[in-house]
């Protein structure tokens, strides 16, 4: 259920990007035979050829030989690059703007179309903070109250089905804005006629806060079960059946000193070959440690890591079993 409500956000999320800055444009593509002699050429399939601009990123189409790209203005070559087989993309430089020839090249004829390279728009970066802007209007969503009550609110919440007018059939899905303004009042805005309306989509942070906050309460409470469960039964049959009821687990990774940090795991019997693994984020792999079924810790050291996030991943039989970050600081 999780995953599914995850996906679903970032389709929303997606979606409304692309809706915003999508500026797509189609460049039609026209055959020149560079053999007119030869009676058998081959050629690219007979449906029409399209190269899809997005501003200066071009996006070839699917050609099974391999093909050289050509940009000319004014009969001059200005860029030029070949692939060994598309589809392929190519990023020109945001400095070429006006009007140009495209050319894709095969050994007896080629392709030609013309485009229009637009000056980019510089970004306002007035409402993005950087290392020299002021933080002060940023708060991170439940530093002035618990993650908890956020939590609580949420789930209190009347979800229902509503039709947008008495005479449609159409039923939407919903919440109440009289309730969600008791909670929320910087999402709901009034309509004319008295009504009330709901920015949804500023409501997805406020649900990845929940998520987080319920994947941090579960994590906590299987390990604090581990804990007591395992203590009680060490080295017995119902240790074994312990693990097998929690399965494969990654509990918690929590430095101990500024030199090591202690990374806690779960592994059942099954488990041959594990190991974990720390990387930047970067996906630069730093350390591999491996581990047994029958260990339920392991120390790792971290006093050569620079400060900055990194990634600690579980390995189980080749699967990955989970990934928790570690915050390195001084």
């Amino acid at each position: 259920m999780t995953k599914r409500i995850l996906f679903l956000l970032a389709v929303i999320l997606i979606g409304n990007m692309t809706a915003v800055n999508a500026k797509i444009n189609y460049v039609p593509l026209y055959i020149v035979d560079t053999q007119p002699d030869v009676k058998v050429v081959k050629r690219t399939p007979m449906a029409p050829l399209f190269i899809t601009q997005d501003d200066h990123k071009l996006i070839l189409p699917d050609i099974d030989d391999s093909l050289t790209f050509v940009l000319l203005r004014n009969d001059q070559c200005v860029y030029q690059a070949t692939f060994q087989r598309s589809p392929s993309e190519v990023n020109l430089s945001a400095t070429l703007v006006g009007d140009y020839e495209v050319r894709l090249c095969l050994d007896s004829c080629y392709y030609f179309g013309y485009l229009t390279l637009e000056q980019q728009a510089k970004q306002d970066t007035t409402d993005i903070p950087n290392e020299t802007a002021l933080w002060e209007n940023i708060t991170q969503l439940g530093s002035n109250t618990s993650q908890q009550a956020i939590l609580d609110d949420i789930m209190g919440l009347h979800v229902v089905e509503y039709n947008m007018k008495s005479d449609s059939e159409q039923r939407r899905i919903g919440l109440l804005a009289t309730e969600l303004r008791e909670v929320f009042p910087q999402v709901v805005y009034n309509l004319q006629g008295g009504q009330v309306g709901i920015n949804y989509l500023d409501l997805v942070p406020v649900l990845f806060c929940c998520i987080q906050e319920l994947k941090n309460q579960l994590d906590i409470r299987t390990e604090r079960i581990a804990d007591i469960m395992l203590s009680r039964y060490t080295g017995t049959s119902a240790a074994r059946e312990i693990r097998a009821a929690i399965g494969n687990t990654l509990l918690s990774v929590t430095p101990t000193s500024a030199e090591s940090v202690e990374v806690r795991f779960l592994l059942t019997e099954d488990v041959v070959n594990a190991h974990i693994t720390l990387t930047d984020m970067g996906g630069r792999v730093i350390t591999e440690v491996p581990v047994s079924s029958s260990d339920t810790s392991v120390t790792i050291s971290s006093g050569t890591l620079a400060e900055g996030i990194y990634l600690c991943t579980l390995f189980a039989n080749g699967q990955n079993v989970g990934t928790k970050r570690l915050v390195k600081t001084k």
